[in-house]
């Protein structure tokens, strides 16, 4: 065995259920609702609506980044929880963490 630290990867998951309360159909909903998951993907997450997509006025989301640190995973996510804080919906819940993980030998 030598003596290097093994790589670490620490991923970022964040989940958030999202009210549109001016949406009566699915069609109204996704305009606001593609523009939120575009943003996460520039910031670089991969990001995608979950749950129950039929309901118009109601969206759940999660959104995950890969990153070399604690700390820029942290800032990714408290990035993304600013993003969530917007006029066009109402943030009903959200929660956010970072999960380690070690390269095995």
């Amino acid at each position: 065995m030598s003596g290097r630290r093994r790589p670490r990867s620490f991923v970022g998951v964040l989940q958030a259920e999202l009210l549109f309360p001016g949406c009566r159909t699915l069609k109204d909903r996704r305009g606001h609702l593609r523009s939120l998951l575009d943003r996460l993907r520039r910031m670089g997450f991969s990001s995608s609506q979950v749950g129950d997509s039929g309901i118009a006025s109601r969206a759940w989301i999660s959104a995950v980044c890969a990153c070399s640190s604690m700390s820029a995973a942290s800032r990714l996510l408290q990035s993304a929880c600013a993003i969530l804080d917007s006029p066009e919906w109402e943030l009903v819940r959200s929660s956010d963490t970072v999960t380690v993980f070690e390269q095995e030998e």
